[in-house]
């Protein structure tokens, strides 16, 4: 109370524009500050855990690397666009492949609880119905770009189309394995008249509007259900 009242008379007696001194204590910081963490430039080196081999730092944006490709790296693999390559022995090389022109791409998790963007593109991938809904895209950058932000939602699988394939191929000929096996062979012609439906059989079948409103009736009417 002293203290405040010294203070208010202070105030009061002081000429205009006087400044005071603050006497309240200035609390010291609760977390010591941290150290700035290093920036590390395209020139230096980042020296692996074991201490053995020193790499080039990593590129601001792999778009950005104009270089030649592949690069020898010093513990004896090989620097490609955005990943490193170890082979076996010293001079491997692959063997020549030739990638699938299509890919068979099937849903295999469930949509509920996804992003929004994720359900985006697998609606323009068509997949957005049931989840053994399946699809033939193309393998054409622009479609393994979508592929591969959901690529924990589908199962990629490359269609082999067989060497002795004739130019004018019969679609009522062929035939696609889930394991991505395209065959042709005139056995498996299916014919026209096999794939119209009986009117008998389709005048029987019951949608599923008629099931639920059935169902219904029996369940609010138990006594009308006819047991035989």
């Amino acid at each position: 109370m002293l203290r405040c009242a010294v203070r208010r008379l202070d105030l009061v007696t002081a000429p205009v524009g006087a400044r005071f001194r603050s006497h309240s204590k200035v609390r010291k910081p609760r977390f010591p500050k941290l150290p700035a963490t290093p920036v590390i430039s395209k020139t230096s080196s980042i020296t692996w855990s074991s201490g053995e081999v020193t790499h080039p730092a990593p590129l601001d944006c792999p778009l950005g690397n104009k270089g030649d490709y592949p690069q020898e790296l010093p513990d004896g693999g090989r620097q490609y666009f955005g990943f490193q390559y170890y082979p076996r022995f010293p001079g491997e090389v692959d063997p020549p492949y030739k990638p699938a022109p299509l890919h068979l791409v099937t849903r295999v998790r469930c949509l509920k609880n996804k992003p929004w963007w994720d359900k985006d593109i697998m609606k323009k991938l068509g997949l957005d119905g049931k989840r053994s809904d399946y699809t033939i895209v193309k393998n054409i950058p622009e479609i393994n770009a979508m592929l591969w932000k959901v690529k924990y939602l589908v199962k990629i699988t490359p269609i082999r189309v067989p060497a002795d394939l004739p130019e004018e191929v019969d679609p009522r000929c062929c035939f696609l394995k889930e394991t991505g096996e395209f065959s042709y062979s005139h056995e498996l012609k299916v014919e026209d008249s096999t794939l119209e439906e009986d009117p008998k059989t389709n005048a029987t079948k019951w949608d599923r509007d008629l099931i639920d409103s059935h169902t219904r009736k029996n369940w609010n009417y138990p006594w009308q259900l006819k047991l035989c």
